[in-house]
């Protein structure tokens, strides 16, 4: 089968391989791909710029949809034919402590598609039937590929963040979890969704806006974080906000804007060290968390979200291309003329 293998950890280094199909055990089952989404860290893969280890050679890749092609000798409720997608956490012990409260996700043992174990940038994947969860019939392959970044999304702003009904929320980085948190903060009921991009961010904000943004700008443009945040909360600043940008300095923007009390939540990685002072968090007794992948029950809820058409889909996935050309979505991507680029095998 063809497959986007990373196959030294110096930048760049990856090409499409003739592999073998993978062989499956008797609790796994045999996924045909039909469309892989590109993730903001598979670029960063590709140039050997992450902060986790990463296994290689390695076919990149954790974004996916498809069907049942074969299930092994143990498995019961799947058969060929089914339309599947399937969370990230490809190994995990299932028996520690993390694992036994449903915080599978921060197993020790845990590997995860496209940079533990092998991934979805081909046509085959090898999955544990514990985390394949049913694609809606209402929701097309195309769509479910996406599901991943909205489950993040959903563990953000809904599951960590608590946003309800009156609350002002920013966000920073309107990238394709940012512009979701947007979608699932107008969902929880957030009267006011602001979001910053950087130059160069303006069609993304654009989009921004058809999920549910009540305003956008643009950093160091004319509007200042912090003169923008004084409209909220008798001038105290936002309930809410998400780091879905990553750098050091819109940490520091989100300590300038949220209210005392308030909750800042950091879902972009950013392996730089943060220069700066965390005292605002103090004098503010601001809750800073972070926020890492999904569970079980965020998949099963996202999917019937999605079911019943509450999340649209069609604005944020701009390109299909084929798997051969990996290598300009991953440019489309770069270039931010892409938003989410999904690959089809």
């Amino acid at each position: 089968m063809r497959a986007v293998v990373k196959y030294l950890r110096e930048d760049g280094n990856t090409e499409v391989r003739d592999v073998p199909v993978p062989e499956i055990g008797p609790a796994d089952v045999l996924v045909k791909v039909a469309y892989i989404g590109i993730c903001g860290s598979d670029p960063h893969m590709f140039h050997n710029q992450v902060s986790y280890p990463m296994a290689v050679p390695i076919i990149l890749g954790h974004e996916f949809s498809g069907t049942v092609e074969k299930v092994g000798s143990e498995v019961k409720n799947w058969k060929p034919g089914d339309r599947v997608t399937a969370e990230t956490h490809a190994r995990f012990c299932g028996k520690c402590v993390l694992c036994k409260t449903n915080n599978y996700r921060f197993c020790r043992e845990r590997k995860g598609y496209g940079f533990g174990v092998d991934g979805a940038f081909a046509e085959y994947v090898c999955v544990p039937e514990r985390i394949l969860h049913a694609v809606p019939d209402s929701v097309t392959l195309k769509d479910a590929s996406c599901t991943e970044p909205v489950c993040v999304a959903y563990n953000v702003v809904i599951a960590k963040m608590g946003v309800k009904a009156g609350d002002s929320v920013a966000v920073l980085g309107p990238g394709p979890i940012g512009i979701l948190c947007v979608h699932m903060a107008k969902m929880a009921g957030a009267s006011h969704i602001v979001v910053f991009g950087a130059p160069g961010d303006e069609k993304r904000l654009e989009i921004a806006r058809s999920y549910g943004a009540t305003e956008t700008y643009v950093l160091g443009g004319s509007a200042d974080p912090k003169t923008v945040a004084a409209k909220f909360n008798e001038g105290y600043g936002f309930d809410s906000v998400v780091d879905a940008a990553g750098p050091t300095a819109t940490l520091k923007i989100s300590m300038d804007v949220v209210m005392p009390g308030g909750v800042i939540n950091k879902v972009a990685w950013g392996p730089k060290p943060v220069d700066m002072s965390l005292d605002p968090l103090l004098s503010k007794g601001v809750t800073l968390q972070g926020s890492f992948s999904h569970t079980w029950d965020i998949w099963e809820k996202v999917l019937v979200m999605m079911g019943q058409g509450q999340m649209p889909l069609d604005a944020l996935i701009t390109h299909e291309l084929p798997l051969e050309e990996w290598h300009e979505g991953f440019e489309l991507i770069e270039s931010r003329d892409g938003l989410k680029v999904v690959l089809k095998p």
